[in-house]
């Protein structure tokens, strides 16, 4: 008998795969050749869906005949000594090149220096370990129990300890050194999960209810999904990592806010990421990304994970978030100690930014804020990128400008494109201030363009005219009414998919009146019609989908209108487009406005319902499929006559 042992990894230079070589060696030279089994050592592991997406090293196992005499936490017993047979184990571990003089403890915490910069390992590998079992749970529906392994690849074994010494006595960690046994790093396993006790011995089992082969499958997803990502996602990644983007422009050495300025499709949001990954390149910096938009969040790290950009965790990084959360974060350091809870914080929230900027208003304590955010990963960073920097309030930008110097604050603005606040948040006013014009559409085919340019004529909007380059002809406007959407997304998804795409690239959006809710979660009012059809969904109309993104290539997406800000789908189909009008239209009110800009009450009533109007109608690159619940209403009758004049490029069904 023996262990088969498997090394997987795509990348065969990476550190990770020769270390996972090394614990190969390890494991044929410790066990005896009476031990039977599998064990698969899965190297630079995607955890596809998850927010913490990288462990370094997946070790899977599942044994027969191996025990060893090891030390554990039993009951009420305490700590005792017994011999443990090892079924199954499922374990991450993260590798560390640092020697000992950059390793440092502080209480049961393990850091280690890049720079000057101290990060916990730690935390990072207890967050791996719970992406771990989320991961699992989601791909597999069952999460094995997962334990944890820091490995310090050049440090002794006896240096470690050295660390875990404490007052005469060892420290129980996680943490193994350069040199070691099987044994070892099973006790370490066998610390973390106390054995449970059958008639005859002690048995620690991790995996009880799947094989070492479900596992491997699931963490083979990675590698299935980016060989199935369709055309569209391909085009972003290239857009994203693409280095012909003069960054330049937007980097500046001067002491100014710099301002992309444009439309929906122009690319704002893409100027953005492209700028985070150059300053990380070439200037060595953490750069955090804010939206208002949690469902871009999702989207955009998904487009990371494909793309193989590594996680947050190391000091020079590029995260994104929602704004929500960073005002969350801060303010709960600053003012509350960490004792606000999400829900009250999202109540209070007008009143937690006036706290915050009454207290920065006294230049000593704002120094002091200053630096308790300095001691805060998640609040310390070198550059802040804004997303739809239009759609935020003067106090929140307020905030920003006394945290960050000018020259560190990057913004994507829309200029009147603005839906959340009745006035638009204006960026302009700031003297020191550098802008980047963006002129042309690089999202929509030709024909979309012309609709969208006759939908702002309609509605009798300056300077709302669509700019194109004329490089990408074509594109395809159905209007109908929403008994035909399944026999239409029949016909559309073949036609995405010749394209090259998958049904991922479609993206349905919807008003509130197709959501229903059900102890509290909401859903798709449709969705069990679509999948009677064959018609796979991502429902993102459950507000807890939308903090991760689809895994499974073969749904389509579904997102509440509100949502679907900054995405974009080669086929998007606005579901009861009418409806979501009237819901705008019920939920606008008129406050407190710029008398400078001389608009009636109704006036800016109609800019708000074309600003929502826009949001959806310029999310699709190829098709664009709108459905009216009544032909007959107002934007009904609008868009028939624009069928009627532009029946060349529209069909009315």
């Amino acid at each position: 008998m023996s262990v088969v042992v498997s090394v997987c990894g795509a990348n065969k230079q990476s550190d990770e795969y020769q270390a996972a070589l090394k614990l190969e060696a390890i494991i044929h030279n410790s066990l005896p050749s009476s031990v039977a089994g599998e064990i698969v050592l899965f190297a630079n592991a995607t955890l596809m869906g998850q927010t913490v997406k990288d462990v370094d090293l997946m070790m899977i196992g599942q044994l027969q005949n191996y025990s060893l005499s090891a030390e554990f936490n039993y009951k009420s017993e305490g700590m005792i000594n017994e011999n443990v047979k090892m079924k199954s184990f499922c374990t991450t571990i993260e590798i560390k090149r640092h020697d000992i003089s950059g390793i440092v403890v502080n209480g049961t915490d393990f850091y280690v220096y890049y720079g000057k910069e101290k990060h916990s390992v730690t935390l990072q590998s207890n967050n791996q370990k719970i992406s771990a079992m989320n991961f699992f749970k989601s791909v597999i529906s069952y999460t094995p129990y997962i334990t944890n392994v820091i490995w310090f690849t050049q440090a002794t074994q006896n240096e470690v300890n050295g660390l875990c010494a404490h007052n005469g006595r060892h420290m129980i960690s996680n943490v193994i050194g350069r040199e070691f046994e099987f044994n070892e790093l099973m006790q370490l396993l066998i610390y973390q999960h106390s054995p449970f006790k059958t008639q005859k011995e002690f048995v620690f089992d991790s995996n009880s209810q799947c094989s070492v082969n479900d596992i491997r499958k699931a963490l083979d997803l990675f590698s299935r999904t980016k060989e199935q990502m369709g055309e569209m996602t391909r085009r972003r990644i290239e857009q994203i990592t693409s280095k012909a983007f003069n960054a330049n422009a937007v980097i500046n050495t001067e002491e100014k806010v710099s301002i992309y300025r444009g439309r929906a499709g122009t690319g704002k949001t893409v100027g953005l990421i492209q700028t985070a990954i150059k300053l990380v390149d070439d200037e060595q910096v953490r750069v955090l990304i804010l939206t208002y938009n949690k469902a871009l969040v999702s989207d955009i790290r998904r487009l990371f994970a494909l793309a193989e950009l590594p996680d947050m965790f190391e000091v020079n990084c590029v995260h994104i978030s929602t704004m929500h959360s960073y005002f969350f974060r801060l303010a709960n350091k600053v003012i509350y100690q960490n004792q606000l809870k999400g829900d009250k914080f999202l109540e209070r929230y007008d009143y937690v930014l006036k706290s915050l900027i009454e207290r920065m208003s006294d230049t000593k304590v704002l120094e002091t804020i200053k630096k308790s955010c300095r001691e805060d990963s998640r609040l310390d960073w070198d550059y802040i990128l804004i997303d739809e920097a239009q759609d935020w309030s003067d106090q929140e930008k307020n905030i920003i400008l006394k945290l960050f110097e000018k020259g560190k604050i990057i913004v994507a603005d829309g200029g009147q494109q603005f839906v959340r606040n009745i006035n638009v948040c204006d960026w302009s006013v700031i003297r020191e201030r550098n802008n980047i014009k963006l002129k042309y559409c690089l999202r929509q085919k030709e024909n979309i363009v012309a609709f969208l340019n006759a939908y702002t004529n309609k509605w009798d909007i300056l300077g709302g005219k669509i700019l194109t380059k004329n490089n990408l002809p074509g594109g395809k406007i159905i209007i109908t009414d929403d008994n035909n959407v399944i026999e239409i997304h029949k016909t559309e998804i073949e036609r995405l998919k010749k394209a090259g795409n998958i049904p991922y690239d479609m993206l349905y959006l919807v008003p509130h009146s197709l959501v229903k809710k059900q102890a509290g979660i909401s859903f798709f009012a449709k969705k069990k019609e679509f999948e009677e059809h064959g018609i796979c969904v991502w429902d993102g109309t459950c507000y807890q989908n939308r903090d991760i993104y689809s895994i499974n290539g073969e749904e389509i997406r579904i997102l509440p209108y509100e949502s679907s800000r900054g995405l974009e789908g080669w086929t998007v189909v606005c579901m009861d487009f009418d409806a979501f009008l009237d819901e705008k239209a019920d939920e606008y009110k008129d406050g407190d406005v710029n008398k400078l800009l001389l608009e009636s009450p109704d006036e800016r009533r109609k800019k708000y319902l074309y600003n929502w109007a826009m949001i959806p109608l310029t999310r699709a690159i190829d098709t664009l499929i709108v459905t009216l619940k009544d032909k007959e209403s107002s934007v009904g009758i609008l868009l028939k006559e624009i069928a009627d004049e532009n029946s060349d490029i529209l069909t009315w069904l």
